[in-house]
């Protein structure tokens, strides 16, 4: 599969509207909101994993990102953060990630997520702002056991169900020369 990540920008619509994903929910944010949350409201950003298909160019994925707190009476529970000042925790939320139906079970979700990922570590090692968490709402049962394949813990038992992942570990691994 070849693949490039792609800022959303209005020249995408047409590969928009080919997405196909069983949460209609993340099909509708991205064909209704996900450009005016970028342009508009300066809300998120949207990348977009595109890929080409004999010769021509079809919409594989995308991800989400956004800035969010988490209060810090709710992440009490994990050893990492319970020393942390009583004060809501800065964080970069993956507002949302999903991948079109026609390619899923290839590992393109693990690739979007360590983009998102890797963005995530770039800004909180060269960015004017700082940063702990990385967060993001599982949409249900299997989003949520995939995040914690990758570390996230759970905030709730519902779903959508919050989770965060303690980026202090990653950032100190990635500052060794």
């Amino acid at each position: 599969m070849s693949l490039r990540i792609e800022v959303l920008g209005r020249h995408h619509r047409a590969l928009i509207e080919d997405f196909r994903n069983q949460h209609r929910t993340l099909v509708d944010y991205l064909r209704r909101f996900a450009l005016r949350h970028a342009e508009k409201d300066l809300l998120a950003r949207t990348f977009l994993a595109i890929e080409e298909v004999a010769g021509a160019e079809r919409l594989a994925g995308y991800f989400t990102l956004a800035t969010a707190s988490v209060e810090r009476t709710t992440v009490g529970s994990i050893e990492s953060l319970s020393r942390l000042p009583g004060f809501p925790i800065p964080a970069v939320l993956l507002a949302r990630l999903a991948v079109d139906e026609r390619v899923q079970g290839q590992g393109l979700g693990r690739y979007l997520f360590e983009e998102a990922l890797g963005l995530t570590l770039q800004l909180a090692h060269s960015g004017p702002v700082a940063f702990r968490l990385f967060v993001t709402d599982a949409i249900d049962e299997s989003a949520a056991r995939f995040y914690e394949r990758f570390g996230f813990s759970r905030l709730a038992a519902e779903f959508p169900c919050r989770m965060v992942l303690d980026l202090k570990p990653l950032l100190e691994i990635s500052e060794i020369p």
